[in-house]
């Protein structure tokens, strides 16, 4: 029996215009009334996610930033990793002097060298004033649209041991420490809770939510995710635009009423 729901946002719980529909949300709403619980598991940070979770009138708990946080529907904080500060430093530094823009998503807000491509962050302070304030920062998030510079940025990241690197689209990369991922930190929610993995189903659609699919047993790939995604998963269904996270929700909610 099905206890936990974990579904990505962006390619899947989102449709095209990375909203949730209203079939989505009363999915949501019919599940959570049958006992399920609903994480929404992102690369996002609270605030963003929340906003578009509130805006459809569903209260969903969050794995945030690819797994560096868990927090409740109402925001308190469960689980936390941050990145090493003198880590988290240098990939700065270097992202600086390289002139990439980037977001940082830390325990006081985030910032952003684009807040123009990052509306609901901050500008980007000097980069002492982070860590002389000893700022904890759970996320490096690279973006651009030069896609060889990227590459090989991501090509130098791997170098390092510290660091967890993944991406959610081709325009960007993720970074985290080391210890966080989505499958890891669904790990320690289910134990929180009490569920067994078998109890847990995750939906997803990029290479973000690999280890998930890797840890738990049962997964739905979506028709837009990526091949490595769909290889592994142990069911492949429609495309996001389709509402088919939605549709295969309704589906086991059926069952479990009969």
């Amino acid at each position: 029996m099905i206890r936990l729901i974990a579904s990505d946002l962006d390619g899947t719980l989102l449709n095209e215009e990375s909203m949730l529909s209203e079939k989505t949300a009363e999915c949501i709403r019919t599940a959570q009334q049958a006992g399920i619980l609903w994480v929404a598991a992102t690369g996002r940070s609270l605030r963003t996610a929340s906003e578009l979770m509130r805006t459809a009138g569903v209260s969903p708990e969050y794995l945030l930033l690819n797994g560096a946080e868990f927090r409740k529907s109402d925001g308190t904080l469960i689980f936390q990793k941050s990145i090493e500060a003198s880590c988290a430093q240098e990939i700065i530094q270097m992202l600086m002097e390289k002139k990439l823009d980037f977001e940082i998503n830390t325990s006081v807000g985030d910032f952003s060298t684009d807040c123009e491509f990052c509306d609901t962050a901050r500008p980007m302070p000097a980069v002492e004033k982070i860590f002389d304030a000893q700022i904890k920062i759970q996320k490096i998030f690279i973006f651009s649209e030069e896609q060889n510079k990227l590459k090989n940025i991501k090509e130098f990241l791997k170098k390092r041991q510290d660091i967890t690197i993944t991406s959610s689209a081709a325009w960007n990369i993720e970074i985290t420490d080391r210890q966080v991922n989505k499958g890891t930190m669904l790990e320690q929610i289910a134990e929180y809770y009490g569920y067994s993995k078998e109890e847990v189903l995750v939906f997803g659609d990029g290479k973000n939510d690999i280890l998930m699919f890797e840890k738990f047993p049962h997964s739905r790939a979506m028709g837009n995710a990526v091949e490595s995604l769909k290889k592994i998963a142990e069911k492949v269904i429609e495309s996001n635009k389709d509402d088919a996270a939605a549709q295969e929700v309704c589906r086991l909610l059926q069952h479990l009423s009969l």
